[in-house]
């Protein structure tokens, strides 16, 4: 069983291979992790690499795991007694071997044994990258709801922690963490060889160790170790979950929607053309801004004569905000931002999707979540950004083939490509307006706070467009409503009076009126005024549940530099929280999916204040009911106590694009 490595410096380290062990080597070794001091985890991959690597292929197959079981006391220099030989015992599980995998052999099951029992752990649990390891973990259990096992397990990762020291380092590597935590020169020349021999990965593997107990102390002295414990550490295995879950779209559809949408392209560029007067190609800069200034002379007839230029060569730009300023004044540009825009949800939505598709089997997706991929919190998704695709559907002619023919309007909506398995319905539920009841909380301006009292019976926005412009509200028109919206949503991101204008259809100047008297109204700038104050007395701001973000440039003398500091310093403090509630209400959520066995329902997206999931039919009623009443409740938790009431609006539907309201009453869980 036990098997010195043949290399003359690793002659006292003993590796355990389970898939040569016997009966009572097996029963040895689950004693032995149970009375182990910390465990430390790792995955070596089939090109030779681990999670330890400094250059990992992302692609690269797992090969086999990697278990360290520390037993000797904390403080020792790379782990080793006095007599210099290591107490450790590392455990090999190869997954390359068939035969280990294979159903119905006994190393399977035992392995699996081993590996719950590893995610049971009252002690410390260290992986680097542990998501991956989480994932790789359900893999190896291959049951529909295995995600349940996982979803109580806490393994420490250093860099999510050291993403919560320094939001801004979303990605660092295994080398860059040792080298910013640890100062022990030995720790440090350890870790310095990019050999993937089984040597270096053991070495590395008690630098990992050392690595995290390093930052878990820097995250106590921070404040920010409750944060790290109670939301970040519990969410990483909901995201394993989530990525080893499936979404099914609708493939046969995808690809009909895609030559749709590439004959309206080709109809596009052939009428862009016939106004133009002449060829070009549509998808150049440089063409469409000789057609648009040097033939058209489009800049001379526009209201505002210093239109945007680029920033290298300080030519007329021909970016979106340039083209709605001009669209009035000449069919072209309006031509070109629908071409763009049907390009967009082709490439990215359409074929994109397409491409995430897994080959053979059944047509779906598996969104990959980055836990540390946003300063704010925020989760973000990629192959595919499920986060990205549209909410609202557009509307285009169908390609004509009988001269006149009416045309015909096909709606295209990316989201109704995502349909529920059979005999499951989508659910989504929806923090409604939770950035402005936020802001409403963090102001405690007395006309905010009146906008969510018990009951709301009407629409926040056209309660607020009433209170702003100081008109009854069956006198609030929908172009009040949707100023009201813009304001409030250009203040909370510090969109600023340029994107406002667009949104609105007004000059800057227009817009900046709307967003001062905004801030008039609500005496919200006290409230920035206090963000920003904080911020340059600390050189941080503080989310609701603790989250940090550094800020340098607050304090700078040069004025862009301060005022981009300034809009992210209110900003982090709304979307930080935003962030916290709704990762809250996801592990409340799976901490109540997973005790109940006779729920079959599972998270499959987060899409930033929504949670989308995927329900038995025949209990979409009884759970939506429990996911109102536990997201809602998240308002009274531990450090939240908010000022106004948090409210979920619920839909289902058989595709994410065909989704319906429904009412339930709440459920106590």
């Amino acid at each position: 069983m036990l098997q010195p490595l043949c290399v003359k410096e690793t002659e006292k380290i003993q590796i355990c291979n389970v898939g040569s062990m016997r009966k009572d080597q097996q029963c040895v070794l689950m004693e032995e992790i149970k009375q182990a001091r910390s465990l430390v985890v790792t995955m070596e991959f089939h090109d030779g690499s681990s999670q330890l690597s400094i250059n990992k292929d992302s692609a690269a197959q797992v090969k086999g795991i990697i278990i360290l079981i520390k037993k000797q006391p904390i403080y020792m220099p790379l782990e080793m007694n006095a007599a210099g030989v290591s107490e450790d015992k590392y455990i090999y599980i190869g997954t390359a071997n068939d035969t280990l995998w294979k159903k119905g052999q006994p190393p399977k099951e035992f392995v699996r044994n081993l590996l719950s029992l590893v995610l049971q752990m009252n002690t410390n649990v260290i992986c680097f990258n542990a998501k991956d390891f989480l994932r790789t973990v359900l893999l190896v259990y291959g049951e529909k709801e295995s995600w349940k096992r996982v979803t109580n397990s806490i393994v420490l990762d250093p860099r999510i922690a050291a993403w919560l020291l320094n939001p801004a380092d979303y990605n660092p590597s295994f080398e860059d963490l040792v080298c910013k935590y640890c100062t022990n020169p030995d720790l440090k020349t350890a870790r310095k060889t990019s050999d993937p021999s089984h040597q270096n990965t053991y070495t590395n593997m008690n630098v990992l160790y050392t690595l995290m107990m390093n930052i878990c102390a820097k995250l106590q002295s921070e404040g920010l170790w409750e944060l790290f414990c109670t939301i970040e550490l519990p969410l990483t295995a909901i995201l394993a979950a989530m990525e080893v879950s499936r979404i099914h779209v609708n493939q046969e559809e995808l690809k009909v929607t895609s030559d749709l949408l590439g004959a309206h392209l080709k109809q596009l560029e052939q009428d862009a053309h016939r106004v133009a007067g002449q060829k070009f190609r549509i998808t150049s800069s440089n063409e469409l801004r000789e057609v648009l200034f040097d033939k058209l002379h489009l800049h001379l007839q526009c209201k505002s004569k210093k239109l945007p230029r680029t920033s290298l060569r300080h030519l007329p730009s021909t970016a979106e905000t340039v083209l709605h300023q001009l669209q009035d004044l000449h069919p072209l540009p309006k031509i070109v931002l629908e071409y763009r825009q049907i390009q967009k949800i082709k490439s990215t939505y359409i074929d994109g999707l397409l491409s995430c598709v897994a080959k053979g089997g059944e047509a779906c997706v598996s969104p990959t979540w980055n836990q540390t991929g946003t300063v704010s919190g925020r989760l973000s998704a990629k192959h595919p950004n499920i986060q990205g695709i549209p909410k609202l559907a557009v509307q285009i002619a169908k390609p004509q083939y009988i001269q006149g023919k009416d045309k015909e309007m096909i709606t295209i909506n990316p989201r109704a490509m995502f349909i529920a398995a059979k005999g499951f319905t989508f659910l989504a539920a929806d923090f409604s307006q939770i950035e402005l009841r936020l802001m409403a909380h963090f102001s405690s301006d007395p006309e905010l706070l009146k906008l969510f009292e018990k009951p709301e019976s009407m629409d926040v926005f056209t309660k607020l467009a009433s209170q702003w412009k100081d008109v009854d509200p069956e006198n609030v028109t929908q172009a009040d409503r949707e100023q009201a919206k813009r304001t409030v949503y250009s203040v909370l991101y510090g969109a600023g009076k340029e994107r406002l204008s667009q949104y609105l259809g007004i000059t800057p100047k227009e817009a900046n009126a709307f967003i001062e008297s905004f801030l008039k109204k609500y005496k919200l700038s006290e409230f920035t005024q206090q963000i920003i104050q904080q911020c340059q007395n600390t050189g941080f701001v503080v989310s609701l549940m603790g989250r940090k973000r550094p800020l340098p440039h607050i304090t700078a003398t040069d004025f862009s530099l301060r005022t981009q500091a300034e809009r992210q310093a209110v900003n982090f403090v709304i979307q930080g929280s935003a962030a916290d509630l709704c990762k809250m209400a996801m592990i409340n959520i799976s901490t109540s999916l997973a005790s109940c066995s006779a729920s079959v329902a599972r998270i499959v997206a987060q899409i930033h204040d929504e949670l989308l999931f995927e329900v038995e039919d025949a209990q979409i009623y009884e759970f939506a009911a429990v996911v109102k009443e536990t997201m809602e409740s998240v308002q009274h938790m531990k450090g939240v106590q908010l000022k106004v009431p948090l409210k979920v609006a619920l839909t289902t539907g058989k595709s994410w694009g065909s989704m319906r309201e429904i009412e339930v009453r709440k459920k106590s869980l």
